[in-house]
């Protein structure tokens, strides 16, 4: 059986659904689903504080082994410290992860385009939201110039050909599933761009993660591809 590691979760209160997850919730959440991983990160350094929000992730990480822990960084209050990255990493954070559309800000705004910068420099992979049409086109022109690799979360349907042309021309780019969710998205996505470049998520708790596992499950997958897919691509973008 494959490993599993989901590239997509949180914990905390979730303002828009009016929720809050604990992180036992999350890792029941895990069991259910015969998740071995998750990469996750505490909501409240998306839209409140992401100093705090980092303590509580890396908190959560440091009581649960299964825990991969995700920070936040906001680039409207990022003013120029060029260790920030590199202290993310060797306090013990795998991944960045970036809110554009939640925090207000645009993918080709300078300090987002900086911390690009240094994450290449560090050698950390970071996601971005991209749930908007042309924000992943965005993102790869504002980040051309850095080697740094990118995890697009929130693909659709609407924006599958946008992701798979890109990802397909550029090495840096990869896709995580939380939103492919049409019949075929996933089949499409590895047959334009391939299966090394695409990373199960959930997007737990605001999506289950029993659909987004089903969802892979049914994509018509190769033995090969699946265990690319549900864990080992994830491993290897996180030197796990």
């Amino acid at each position: 059986m494959s490993t599993i590691i989901d590239i997509n979760t949180r914990f905390g209160p979730l303002p828009t659904g009016a929720a809050d997850l604990s992180v036992d919730d999350l890792v029941a959440l895990m069991h259910q689903n015969e998740v071995q991983a998750c990469c996750t990160l505490s909501t409240v350094g998306i839209l409140l504080d992401a100093s705090m929000g980092n303590a509580a992730t890396n908190a959560a990480a440091s009581e649960t082994q299964s825990l991969i822990p995700t920070a936040t960084l906001n680039p409207q209050a990022w003013f120029g410290d060029n260790r920030a990255v590199d202290a993310l990493r060797e306090a013990g954070f795998r991944m960045l992860r970036f809110f554009p559309e939640d925090q207000g800000w645009q993918v080709d705004y300078e300090p987002f385009r900086q911390l690009a910068s240094l994450a290449a420099r560090s050698g950390m992979p970071i996601m971005v939201d991209v749930r908007d049409c042309g924000a992943a086109s965005r993102i790869a022109r504002a980040t051309s110039d850095y080697g740094c690799t990118i995890i697009l979360a929130g693909v659709h349907e609407r924006s599958l050909s946008e992701a798979a042309a890109l990802i397909a021309g550029d090495a840096r780019l990869h896709v995580e599933t939380s939103r492919l969710v049409a019949v075929g998205s996933v089949r499409m996505m590895i047959d334009a761009a391939g299966a090394d470049r695409v990373l199960y998520g959930s997007g737990a708790p605001a999506q289950p993660m029993s659909g987004a596992l089903g969802i892979l499950r049914h994509a018509q997958l190769t033995e090969i591809e699946a265990e690319m897919v549900l864990g080992g691509n994830a491993a290897r973008l996180l030197g796990l």
